[in-house]
């Protein structure tokens, strides 16, 4: 059961666990966050190594548009076309 931060700390202190050890607690779950994603990386860059098929599919993902480039294609930008006409309106 998780402790919520109005509740009284779990330390004893009789403070609301906000205004004790909830901060406390957060850098520590940070730290600990940071190194799962760190070993993660490690993992991740052993496996690249051992396997060059997933190496060559990273480095393709890596050149993929951003964003703004396919929906400038889809608007007609950047291939000498105007951009789409709104359509008029057709109610009354």
């Amino acid at each position: 059961m998780e402790l919520g931060r109005n509740e009284p700390c779990k330390c004893g202190s009789a403070k609301k666990y906000k205004k004790c050890c909830l901060e406390k607690d957060e850098t520590k779950n940070r730290k600990e966050r940071e190194k799962a994603s760190l070993n993660a990386e490690k993992v991740a860059a052993a496996h690249a190594e051992a396997n060059p098929e997933t190496k060559a599919a990273a480095k393709h993902e890596d050149q993929q548009p951003s964003w703004m480039s396919k929906v400038a294609g889809k608007m007609g930008m950047f291939r000498g076309q105007q951009r789409r006409q709104t359509p008029q309106n057709k109610g009354g």
